[in-house]
């Protein structure tokens, strides 16, 4: 890979890494370190890593940074920052659907979130996250099935909650 073609793919996959480092520690400072860490170490493999492969091994790179900091740090997670922003118009419904959410997302493992924000926030296909994840095609399925299976029931908990309450204070 040239000089061109790294600043070239510093410009395209810039955000994506750090919303989804941002998504996985929920703290600006620490993803934008490790996103710049893992430019850096990019660039001293740049000439070894094809064009077409350096998406891949950028994400990857970003999400074993990420564990290896919590396993270093061995802290609880919050997702207060997971979420991406949304008009005002609907803050009163949309804080509590995403106090629900980003609740529900803690109780997720490391990579049930990183299946869940590569696949529903970024939008990448089956084969980009088996390749991020070094996970087969069919165990990105399996395992996304099943960690939506657990929002879903998650979800659906915290509506006969939400529903038992709102009955018991008419």
């Amino acid at each position: 890979m040239t000089a061109n073609e790294y600043n070239q793919c510093v410009s395209e996959h810039a955000d994506g890494l750090y919303r989804f480092a941002v998504s996985l520690l929920s703290d600006l400072t620490e993803a934008e370190d490790i996103v710049q860490h893992v430019f850096e170490k990019f660039w001293r493999r740049h000439e070894d890593v094809e064009l077409g492969a350096a998406k891949t091994y950028l994400f990857t790179s970003v999400h074993r940074a990420c564990i290896d900091f919590f396993r270093r740090k061995k802290t609880s997670r919050n997702t207060t920052e997971l979420l991406p922003h949304h008009d005002a118009s609907v803050a009163g419904h949309d804080y509590e659907t995403r106090q629900l959410i980003q609740k529900m997302l803690q109780n997720l493992t490391e990579d049930q979130k990183s299946l869940i924000l590569l696949r529903d926030y970024e939008g990448y296909s089956y084969k980009e996250i088996a390749e991020i994840l070094n996970l087969t095609e069919a165990q990105v399925k399996i395992n996304l099935f099943r960690t939506r299976k657990k929002l879903q029931f998650f979800l659906t908990g915290s509506n006969v909650k939400r529903e038992k309450n709102e009955i018991h204070n008419k």
